[in-house]
């Protein structure tokens, strides 16, 4: 019998644990402008909103391997690069299993290329060959392009699915010009600008190569076959062994120099920089000159303000902001595979990363056999909230000293986590009130959104009716209140949207609500 409780307990703290938020607020709310208001939060009777990113195990089971099928159950054999088509799949560069994989958005694992034999026979997809591909990225018609790295060459995924020969001869080499007629060494990682010109970081030439869509090859930066640690002119720049590339929103190429330690930069102008990181290998986090890398894989950019970098052996991925500073974003700096919160979790020699939106990053954990997953679960709100307010999107907190008159407005506050989102509406009016009108004048009818019951509370003032009507129009419930808290049961009403008119002697109110 005390074995069963105990395994219904566990069993419910594990349902109590997995669920989605429930959030609402008090609503709705009135600030006086140029007042500091008091910050109120969201009350939260579901799962709890992740206070930090979370890591996952998107597809592999750990186990060398080369089998398709469901995330959980599939293999990978040191998969190296990982970018998304332009449908939203997951490309990986399964280097040691010399194959081109697809993961779809729901997690099935197919093979794209690639028999796993080792060569570099062009044709149909499954019929062609590769010899240790490294990078990979997609086109605006969706070619998807391959670092073939132990075969020196650029390969050419097209729409039909046949295999071709992009840039470079075969043969280990420097030599620009064009398509076939040109010569690679080891590529690594690549990246695409807005005219569908690729970036290739040429590691054994310790250069940046540009090929446009026409094949023609040149060098965009550094010295071809001299390494080296020297910012200036894209002319006299050098590298040692890069391996990244990404652009930011202003045309700007971000180089992960692996074997200096450093992020590069090169700017538009053609000039190169050191963007953070010492010549020193170390795992230091701080500004952009005191931060240490050791063996920068991969670096992408969310689109918006960051960029993040698979930091190869200190097994872990580290953050950066535009001016540089650097954090620890994920892993613990000791090899490993534990998912989690991204503060306890571990990577073992983590090479390709992606950023499929601001809260979504997808890694290819290469030592691990896998394909990791981080995500940022938190609160949003929008519209935005009134100048000088402020949404805190960790806790929810709305606060600050409004500075800009605003009519009473609905926003939708969305909270997040592993198990589904929760949305809710709270109302919002900045205005001229004096502090006794707004305590007079001040309710609230919550929560919202609700299931069964509603409550009114007032302040002082008692409307003379609230009534309540749904999304036709049509009268539901009409109340005449007579202390300031009331209560209506709505366990009868079915679930939508519902509007309620409060009747003050002063004014009328009208705002939402929504029943679960």
């Amino acid at each position: 019998m005390k074995i069963n409780q105990l395994l219904f307990l566990f069993f419910l703290g594990n349902l109590i644990f997995a669920q989605s938020p429930n959030i609402s607020y008090s609503t709705p709310n009135s600030f006086e402008i140029n007042q500091a208001i008091t910050p109120f939060f969201p009350v939260n009777s579901g799962g709890s909103v992740p206070l930090e990113p979370i890591v996952s195990t998107f597809a592999g089971t750990g186990i060398i391997g080369s089998t398709d099928g469901n995330g959980n159950t599939s293999q990978f054999n040191l998969p190296t690069v990982v970018v998304f088509d332009n449908e939203e799949n997951l490309i990986v560069v399964d280097r040691s299993n010399h194959k081109i994989r697809k993961i779809t958005p729901s997690g099935i694992v197919s093979t794209l290329a690639g028999t796993g034999a080792i060569g570099s026979t062009n044709g149909a997809a499954l019929s062609a060959t590769f010899r240790y591909p490294d990078g990979a990225i997609v086109d605006s018609n969706g070619n998807i392009f391959i670092t073939d790295q132990s075969n020196h060459t650029i390969r050419k995924i097209d729409e039909n699915g046949i295999v071709s020969t992009f840039a470079g001869d075969g043969l280990a080499g420097y030599l620009d010009g064009n398509g076939i007629a040109t010569k690679f060494r080891y590529p690594a990682a690549m990246a695409i600008d807005e005219n569908d010109n690729l970036f290739i970081a040429d590691w054994g030439n310790h250069c940046i190569r540009k090929i446009t869509p026409l094949g023609v090859v040149s060098t965009y930066a550094g010295i071809g076959g001299n390494s080296g640690n020297i910012d200036g002119n894209t002319s006299v720049a050098k590298f040692n062994g890069p391996t990244g590339l990404c652009f930011d929103n202003n045309g700007n190429l971000y180089v992960a120099d692996y074997s200096n330690y450093k992020i590069r930069k090169v700017d538009t102008s053609g000039n190169v920089s050191t963007f953070c990181g010492s010549d020193v290998a170390g795992n230091i986090d701080g500004d952009a000159f005191t931060a240490r890398f050791n063996k920068p894989a991969v670096i992408t950019f969310d689109g918006i303000d960051t960029f993040y970098v698979t930091d190869d052996s200190n097994h872990n991925v580290r953050k950066v902001d535009l001016l540089g500073n650097v954090s620890t974003f994920a892993g613990i700096g000791v090899n490993g595979a534990t998912d989690g919160l991204a503060s306890t979790s571990s990577f073992k020699s983590l090479t390709g990363i992606v950023a499929k939106n601001k809260d979504e990053l997808f890694i290819a954990d290469y030592g691990n056999h896998k394909i990791r997953k981080i995500t940022k679960y938190h609160y949003s709100i929008s519209p935005s909230l009134p100048t000088g307010l402020t949404f805190n999107e960790t806790t929810g907190e709305i606060s600050g000293t409004p500075t800009q008159l605003s009519a009473m407005t609905d926003y939708t506050v969305t909270a997040t986590n592993e198990f589904g989102t929760s949305s809710t509406i709270v109302s919002i009016e900045v205005a001229t009130l004096s502090t006794s009108s707004f305590q007079q004048k001040a309710f609230r009818v919550y929560p919202n959104p609700f299931e069964n019951d509603i409550v009114l509370e007032f302040k002082h003032e008692i409307p003379n009716k609230v009534v309540f009507y749904n999304s036709l129009g049509q009268k539901i419930v009409e109340v005449k209140p007579t202390d300031l808290s009331t209560t209506i049961d709505f366990k009868n009403c079915s679930s939508g949207v519902y509007f309620v008119k409060l009747n003050f002697d002063s004014k009328i109110e009208t705002l939402h609500l929504i029943k679960k």
